[in-house]
């Protein structure tokens, strides 16, 4: 006797179920990589975080500002080997949201002293730091946009009033893929010493970066630099650039909530799709189960031929839908790119793919099993009086 080709035949039995059956499996598994690969969106700030670096903020809150004079003490802290700090500064192009990028104000002189994976020439690092109004801008952005060395861009101030225009000085690119190059950062200076800003809001920052010299002693830092502001206006919480960025995804953990608990439905909905077609296939196959099972076939070969029929169905599913998935999320990338400017390269990992295609047959057998059971508890006799 030869299993696989018995096995073939019952799978092949309704040849339109079992590829709807399979078509389902691959939606739902293709479903559920674009929804991993949105959550994994959400953590990749936060996972391309460097170990050797702290980020010192209000204690009150990420919307309040810091006195620029905290520079100075917090670089001549012992294991401090770099100091920068930037502002948030919110301008858009327009008035529209497609409009919009990230942009900051940032010390010229220090920040890639602290951000070295921000790359740009010589020439136009220098150019850059000698001009107060110089701006430096992302490979991405500049695509984006058509912008190249030497434009002028002006934004419309949304926290700071008014038009604010900055020369490009520069193209920076990032030392590795995960490098964000879709910022727009231009001189402090040109910010703090502008006439339009008001005098409420001169000489402070909002955030500043701190690298140590050794990562292990981040903690010792860490507390060190909060406890000298401790008992001041401005207290501050210092904390590592991980625990900086996955305080950003905290304020939208409800939504990351809902997309996980949607992403394990669609796998309870490939098992439920699956064992129905499972059962019934076995309820159409009584009298051929109990004619086996008279026959001597032991129940576990019965509830293997079944688990068979389950696992080819999961693996095709599995391959079906990783196979779809990249071009799903890719073009949602695209999408959203065009609207943002904000999502990095290759957002589809191949992790997502591997842990998906796995889910997808383990659900697959376990949708299996209910039929199997089932097949080899029928009794013979009355499998046998079955009218087919």
């Amino acid at each position: 006797m030869n299993y696989v080709r018995l096995a073939c035949r019952d799978l092949l039995r309704n040849p339109l179920r079992l590829t709807l059956t399979i078509l389902a499996g691959a939606v739902g598994v293709t479903a559920f990589i674009f929804l991993r690969t949105v959550i994994d969106i959400f953590y990749f700030g936060a996972e391309a975080a460097q170990v050797d670096r702290l980020i010192v903020r209000n204690k009150v809150s990420i919307t309040q500002p810091l006195p620029l004079s905290y520079y100075a003490r917090i670089a001549a802290l012992p294991g401090v080997t770099a100091v920068t700090h930037q502002e948030w500064f919110g301008g858009t192009l327009g008035e529209t949201q497609k409009d919009f990028f990230a942009n900051f104000a940032i010390d010229p002189s220090t920040f890639l002293d602290v951000f070295p994976e921000f790359l740009t020439t010589p020439a136009e690092l220098s150019a850059f730091r000698s001009d107060p109004c110089g701006a430096l801008i992302g490979e991405k952005l500049a695509r984006r946009f058509g912008w190249k060395t030497g434009d002028r861009v002006t934004l419309k101030g949304q926290i700071y009033p008014g038009d604010w225009t900055f020369n490009v000085r520069g193209i920076y690119t990032g030392a590795r893929p995960s490098t964000d190059t879709t910022a727009l950062v231009f001189g402090y200076r040109c910010l703090n010493e502008s006439p339009q800003l008001p005098k409420a809001m001169k000489d402070q920052v909002g955030i500043y970066a701190v690298r140590v010299d050794d990562p292990a002693r981040s903690a010792q830092v860490a507390a060190a630099i909060d406890a000298m502001f401790d008992n001041s206006p401005y207290p501050t919480k210092t904390e590592s650039e991980k625990a900086f960025q996955l305080g950003f995804v905290a304020m939208s953990s409800a939504i990351l909530t809902s997309v996980k608990v949607v992403s394990t439905v669609i796998l309870l909905i490939i098992l439920l799709v699956i064992g129905n077609t499972l059962a019934m296939g076995v309820r159409e196959r009584t009298r051929d189960i109990a004619t086996l099972r008279a026959m001597g076939f032991r129940p576990s070969t019965v509830v293997m031929l079944v688990l068979a029929e389950s696992s080819v169905i999961g693996f095709a599913a599995a391959a079906l839908g990783v196979l779809a998935a990249p071009s799903l999320v890719n073009g949602f990338a695209r999408l959203v790119a065009s609207q943002f400017g904000q999502l990095p390269d290759n957002v589809m990992r191949g992790r997502t793919l591997v842990v998906s295609a796995l889910a997808a047959v383990v659900v697959s057998l376990l949708a299996g099993i209910g039929p199997a059971l089932r097949a080899v508890r029928l009794p013979v006799a009355e499998g046998l009086r079955k009218v087919a």
